[in-house]
């Protein structure tokens, strides 16, 4: 799978007489609107890492490792999180002309849903090997955002690295699988009994031995390109899941990292906001995709309110994941989508 970066060549240069301003200072000042879309992309990438920084100094300073050991914090997260994925029927439409028609809106959404449908079915015959590819999937689908994210902010025209997807994708999954095993095996049993039998010590030394293999190979790539702020990422995602409990750290960082910087790339993406942020103005783009994530939104909190009622208290967290598991497929399909074409909307330098 390639990505191709939403930014163009040439944002952001001194060709138009202004001082340009420091790597990776977020703003929407004169300076900034030859580049919009970065200006946004470091927003999102600036609150993740002070997210991420703040519940590592929290932990670190009041070490409530008992709360934080409940699956609420997880939860949370994901109910916060649910509105980056909330827009997916929209994005294909954003990327080709042929999508704009009724009938292939309409053919987009059955195929959405029948996926959807294919991946809940799945988890109902064989939860645990579902629970399985699940994990798989999350590293992969974490890994290639991220990098399509780096790419996009910073301006660079590269398919995603194979190590780098394993190196940014792999920690929030396989660092808690090895290093926070007594809690995370209790909540994996009560997802899907039986699961913990496949993630055999083997399995899990392999999967940290690759994940760190994969760090290292990049944290050497990003020291050679001088991409400080990469570095600086890789070792924060390693820090946070090897010492915050495994649910406090997965919640923030679902919320915080990986479903802000996804909204950021939407909000780049979307044909309609590009006046909005050649402007520098942020807030019309952010009510329009709430406007269009609130519906689906509440379908799928409906959808688990009703599924937890059914099942009861005990059956929450399967609950939970069956939901998870039925959208998160077509969801990463689309993002590969999105990832793939490279087609999005350019937003040209604003003349001033």
């Amino acid at each position: 799978m390639s990505s191709q970066p939403i930014a163009e060549a040439g944002f952001g240069s001194a060709s138009n007489g202004r001082r340009p301003r420091p790597f990776g200072r977020p703003d929407f000042g004169p300076e900034r609107r030859a580049d919009p879309r970065r200006a946004v992309l470091l927003r999102a990438d600036t609150a993740g890492i002070l997210a991420l920084l703040a519940v590592l100094v929290l932990h670190l300073l009041t070490r409530a490792g008992a709360a934080a050991s409940t699956p609420l914090p997880a939860l949370l997260g994901l109910l916060l999180g649910l509105p980056h994925g909330a827009v997916d029927h929209l994005i294909p439409a954003w990327l080709s002309m042929k999508a704009r028609r009724w009938s292939r809106r309409v053919s987009l959404l059955l195929g959405y849903a029948a996926t959807a449908g294919t991946g809940l079915l799945a988890y109902r015959a064989a939860p645990a090997a579902a629970l399985l590819g699940f994990l798989v999937l999350a590293i992969a689908h974490f890994g290639t955002g991220d990098e399509a994210f780096q790419a996009e902010r910073d301006g660079r025209r590269v398919p995603p690295r194979p190590h780098g997807v394993l190196a940014y994708g792999a920690p929030p999954v396989v660092f808690p699988l090895v290093l926070w095993r007594d809690q995370v095996d209790q909540l994996l049993e009560r997802v899907a009994a039986g699961s913990t039998v496949l993630l055999t010590t083997e399995v899990r030394a392999a999967a940290l031995v690759l994940t760190v293999s994969a760090m290292a190979i990049t944290a050497v790539q990003d020291v050679r390109g001088r991409r400080g702020r990469g570095l600086v990422q890789l070792g924060l995602l390693a820090t946070v899941f090897a010492i915050v409990p495994p649910a406090l750290a997965f919640g923030v960082y679902f919320a915080a990292w990986h479903s802000l910087r996804h909204i950021a790339r939407l909000l780049c993406a979307d044909p309609a906001n590009t006046a909005h942020l050649r402007a520098g103005r942020l807030g019309p783009p952010l009510r329009r995709f709430a406007l269009h994530a609130a519906a689906p939104t509440a379908a799928v909190l409906i959808s688990f309110a009703l599924l937890t009622h059914h099942t009861g208290t005990a059956g929450v967290l399967p609950a939970t994941f069956a939901l998870l598991a039925a959208v998160t497929v077509p969801h990463a399909v689309v993002v590969a989508w999105l990832d793939r074409s490279g087609r999005v909307q350019r937003v040209s330098p604003g003349v001033s």
